[in-house]
């Protein structure tokens, strides 16, 4: 039919799109003990096809993704505007408070990140933002949508899924 959209999806996932990492969070006045996950990524991007008959190249999807996963891969992440931690930054490790608990970590095994917690949900939209800085060295102007999984385990995932337009 004339005048009629036709979006279409490109999927990437699994492979590289890991991350090994410890964390813990704060819920309900607790704060979980300190463990770590292996990270799955899934990245989907929704949009109509561009001059070169691509929503968006995979290899450059892919690579974008990887790095992104590469710089959480074997670190503790700190969510740095997490209201319930009190956060010290010493001369060469971060000094991490709740209640009695007291953790020390040198800076080199940290990635500090802007969010309140270190949720599965709230890593999803930290990568999703990312992301969304890497596509935009590129054309996006016809893609619709970005959407981004963190899957904690086999059988959990939370995603970020934010409209381009």
């Amino acid at each position: 039919m004339a005048g009629e959209q036709i979006r279409r999806k490109v999927k990437v996932e699994g492979g590289t799109l890991k991350f090994s990492s410890a964390h813990f969070i704060t819920y309900g006045g607790k704060c979980e003990r300190l463990h770590g996950h292996n990270y799955g990524v899934l990245v989907e991007i929704e949009g109509e096809l561009g001059q070169d008959g691509l929503v968006f190249d995979f290899t450059l999807l892919k690579r974008y993704a990887r790095e992104i996963c590469q710089k959480l891969d074997h670190h503790f992440l700190l969510p740095m505007r997490n209201p319930q931690l009190e956060l010290i930054a010493l001369s060469d490790q971060w000094e991490i408070r709740f209640g009695e608990k007291r953790y020390l970590f040198p800076y080199t095994d940290v990635v500090e990140l802007p969010i309140e917690n270190s949720t599965a949900e709230l890593l999803a939209e930290y990568i999703h933002g990312e992301l969304l800085q890497l596509l935009a060295q590129h054309d996006i102007s016809h893609l619709i949508s970005l959407m981004v999984g963190v899957e904690e385990a086999p059988t959990q995932m939370a995603y970020y899924q934010k409209e381009l337009r």
